[in-house]
């Protein structure tokens, strides 16, 4: 799974939620987002639907989640993960046959067909 997170009242935009995710939860200082039309940055590069089941142990009840995906250019690759959030954690070559960037593939070709990777 990417970094992610909920949207908090005082975010303004999707993107922005996504960026502070990412910074909170991985330690990466982000130094821009890479945005498929650069005068409508709140568009997403995907949006992902899926079921979250049942939680009885946060009494949550089965709900949908929406995943707005975004992509950021970070300043290094210094990460420092927020443990009580992430489990692991890996940088992966955009360009690599690594099949956990299959999930994102979708996103990768946006990026590369609007030239932004």
């Amino acid at each position: 799974l990417e970094a992610g997170g909920h949207w908090d009242p005082e975010d303004p935009n999707p993107w922005t939620v996504a960026q502070r995710e990412a910074e909170e939860e991985t330690g990466v200082e982000i130094a821009e987002a890479l945005h498929i039309d650069r005068d409508r940055p709140h568009i997403p590069l995907e949006i992902s639907t899926h079921l979250i089941p049942e939680n009885t142990g946060k009494k949550e009840p089965a709900h949908y989640h929406y995943d707005f995906r975004y992509a950021f250019v970070a300043v290094s690759e210094l990460v420092k993960p927020q443990e009580a959030e992430v489990t692991d954690i890996a940088w992966i070559p955009i360009d690599s046959e690594d099949p956990r960037l299959l999930e994102i593939w979708t996103c990768l070709a946006k990026l590369r067909q609007f030239k932004r990777i």
